[in-house]
C-alpha cells in the first residue's frame, strides 16, 4: 500500500472511535462497496474523484447538483436514466427537479464508479 494511502488509512482508524454510529455506519457500507470494485474499478474512480477536484468550482456545482436531482429520483426513475445515458436535462428548477440522468461516466456505480465526493468522507472514497 502507498504511503499516502496508508496515513489516509491511519487517520480514518483513529478518528473512527470518536465518530457518531450513524458515521461509523456509513464509513463500514463505504469500505465494503470498495472492497467489492476490481482493481481497474478503483482505479477509475481515483481518476474520476482527481478530475472532480479539479474543476473549477462552478463546474463541481453543477455536478453536485445534478447528482443531488439523480438521488432524489425513484428506484424506477433512476433505472430509467441509466438506461437512456443522457445527462444533458438532469438540472431544472430548484423547485421541482427533471427525472434526467447524471454523467454516467463519473457518477453512477452501474459503470462501477462512486457518487461525487460529498462534504464528509472523502477519504474513504480514494483508499
Amino acid at each position: 500500500m502507498e504511503n499516502i494511502r496508508r496515513k489516509k488509512w491511519l487517520g480514518i482508524a483513529e478518528r473512527y472511535p470518536n465518530l457518531k454510529s450513524d458515521e461509523q455506519q456509513r464509513i463500514q457500507e463505504r469500505m465494503r462497496e470498495w472492497a467489492g470494485l476490481s482493481p481497474e474499478q478503483r482505479a477509475k474512480v481515483r481518476d474520476s474523484y482527481k478530475e472532480f477536484n479539479q474543476m473549477p468550482s462552478e463546474q463541481k456545482q453543477v455536478v453536485k447538483q445534478k447528482w443531488e436531482a439523480y438521488s432524489n429520483l425513484s428506484p424506477e426513475e433512476k433505472q430509467r436514466v441509466r438506461q437512456s445515458g443522457k445527462s444533458t436535462q438532469l438540472l431544472a428548477p430548484a423547485s421541482e427537479p427533471k427525472a434526467a440522468p447524471p454523467d454516467n461516466s463519473t457518477h453512477t456505480e452501474a459503470n462501477g464508479t462512486l457518487p461525487a465526493p460529498s462534504t464528509t468522507g472523502e477519504a474513504t472514497k480514494n483508499q
